[in-house]
C-alpha cells in the first residue's frame, strides 16, 4: 500500500515539474493563459489534496480488523451526505468558472489596432496582406514558409480566412490557435511582448501537404519594421519584365506556383491568353486586379482542375501596372501585370 501511494505521489510531482516546460508566453494574450494554467494547476492542487485527504482519513479513522474475517459494521450515506456532496462540487466548479471567463474575454477581445493583417490559408501555403502598408507576403508550397514580420508591443489585428479547406493558424509561443474556414472569416488581435524569430503551423489535417503547411512570425522593433516594410514595397515595385512581341500570352500553374511573376503586354489591344495547369485535380485560375488591395476585379477566367489548359482572351486594358493572382490561391500565386510603358510604379485605372 505504502508503495502504491509514494508511486502515485512521484507521478503528481513529475507532472507538476514537467508543467513548468511550456514556453514563455510571447504575447499578452498567451501571459493571460499561462497565468490561467497556473491558477487552475493551484486549485486543482487544493482539490486534490483535500479529496485525497479526506480518503486517507477515512481509511484510518474507520478501519476495523476482525480475528473472524467477518465484515465490520457499515454506514449508510444520508440526505445530508448527498446534499454535501453536490454542494462540495458546484462550490469547486462556481469557483474555477470565472477565472476561465475571464481570460477567455481578455484573449478574444478585438481593440482597435492600426496593424491590420490579412492572412490566407490554402493548400498548403499561408499568405499575409498587410492593409495599411500594402505589403504582401507569401510561403510556397513545398519551398518555403510564409515570414511575417510584426512590430513588437503594438495590438496586431489578425483576419484570418481559407480559399479551399479548414486550416488551423497556430503559434505555440504565444498559446494560441485559430481556424482559418472557406467563407467564414475569423478575426483576432495579438499583442506580441518580446523581440524574437516565432515558428508557427497549420494545426488541422487539411490533405497530403499539412506537414509542410508551416509559417514565421518575426517579432522587431518598429524602426526595423518600418525598414522591412521600405524594402518590400521597393521590392514590389521594382518588379518589372520585356514587353512580349505580340498580343498573347502563356502561363503555367506547377506545384502551386505560376512560371513567372510578371507578364508585360501591349496596350490598346485584347489579350490572348493561354493558362495552362499543371497541378492534378487542383483548381486554378487567372485574374487581373487593380493591386494587392484586390480592390477591384477587372478580369478572371474560370476555375478549372488540372491537368489541363484553356484559352481565355483578356479584354483591352488602359496603360498601366496592375496586379494578377489565381483567385484560388490568392497572394501566393501572384505578380504584375503591365499594360504599356507606364511610369513606374503606375497602377491602371
Amino acid at each position: 500500500m505504502l508503495r502504491r501511494w509514494l508511486r502515485g505521489l512521484a507521478t503528481f510531482v513529475a507532472a507538476a515539474a514537467l508543467a513548468g516546460c511550456t514556453q514563455q508566453p510571447a504575447t499578452t494574450q498567451a501571459q493571460d493563459t499561462h497565468r490561467l494554467f497556473y491558477i487552475t494547476l493551484g486549485l486543482a492542487t487544493l482539490v486534490f489534496v483535500g479529496v485525497e485527504g479526506a480518503l486517507l482519513w477515512a481509511i484510518v479513522r474507520y478501519r476495523r480488523r476482525r480475528d473472524d474475517g467477518a465484515e465490520g459494521p457499515q454506514w449508510h450515506g444520508t440526505n445530508r451526505m448527498i446534499l454535501l456532496f453536490f454542494l462540495i462540487g458546484a462550490v469547486i466548479v462556481a469557483t474555477l468558472y470565472p477565472f476561465g471567463e475571464i481570460t477567455l474575454a481578455r484573449v478574444q477581445e478585438n481593440p482597435q489596432s492600426p496593424e491590420v493583417i490579412d492572412i490566407t490559408g490554402s493548400q498548403w501555403q499561408w499568405s499575409a496582406f498587410y492593409e495599411n502598408e500594402g505589403v504582401v507576403v507569401s510561403g510556397k508550397s513545398f519551398v518555403r514558409p510564409l515570414v511575417m514580420e510584426v512590430p513588437v508591443d503594438e495590438p496586431i489585428h489578425i483576419h484570418i480566412v481559407s480559399n479551399d479547406v479548414m486550416h488551423e493558424f497556430f503559434v505555440p509561443a504565444f498559446y494560441f490557435m485559430r481556424n482559418a474556414m472557406p467563407g467564414h472569416p475569423n478575426d483576432f488581435t495579438w499583442t506580441p511582448t518580446r523581440i524574437g524569430t516565432f515558428q508557427g503551423q497549420c494545426a488541422e489535417y487539411c490533405g497530403l501537404g499539412h506537414y509542410q503547411m508551416r509559417f514565421v512570425v518575426r517579432v522587431v522593433s518598429p524602426t526595423d519594421f518600418s525598414a522591412w516594410v521600405k524594402k518590400e514595397r521597393k521590392a514590389a515595385l521594382s518588379i518589372n519584365c520585356p514587353q512580349t512581341s505580340g498580343a498573347s500570352v502563356h502561363i503555367t500553374a506547377h506545384n502551386i506556383s505560376w512560371d513567372t511573376n510578371c507578364i508585360h503586354v501591349p496596350q490598346g489591344t485584347p489579350i490572348a491568353l493561354t493558362i495552362t495547369n499543371d497541378d492534378g485535380g487542383i483548381d486554378h485560375n487567372f485574374a487581373i486586379w487593380n493591386g494587392i488591395d484586390t480592390a477591384h476585379q477587372f478580369f478572371a477566367s474560370g476555375k478549372f482542375p488540372g491537368v489541363a489548359t484553356r484559352t481565355e482572351t483578356i479584354p483591352t486594358l488602359d496603360p498601366g501596372r496592375y496586379y494578377f493572382q489565381c483567385n484560388v490561391h490568392g497572394p501566393a500565386m501572384s505578380g504584375v501585370f503591365i499594360v504599356g510603358n507606364p511610369p513606374s510604379g503606375q497602377k491602371g485605372s
